[in-house]
């Protein structure tokens, strides 16, 4: 067995042993465990209704009538 010297240092070159990476890992699982936490608290509550008579955005804020049949 060969004993590591200054001159045979370990091999550094792998994924794993890079901590930009690790951070990488972490920003994303943090993101993605959010985003998660957020869809789920969201379907707890209905969204109230909003009390208006006209368009909100240019979008009508009620469900236009049917026309009756002919």
């Amino acid at each position: 067995m060969e004993t590591q010297t200054r001159s045979n240092p370990p091999h550094r070159a792998s994924w794993y042993s890079q901590p930009i990476v690790w951070l990488g890992i972490a920003v994303f699982a943090a993101s993605l465990a959010g985003s998660i936490w957020l869809m789920v608290v969201g379907a707890r509550y209905d969204d109230a209704r909003i009390p208006t008579s006209h368009q909100v955005f240019g979008v009508p804020a009620q469900q236009a009538p049917r026309p009756s049949p002919p």
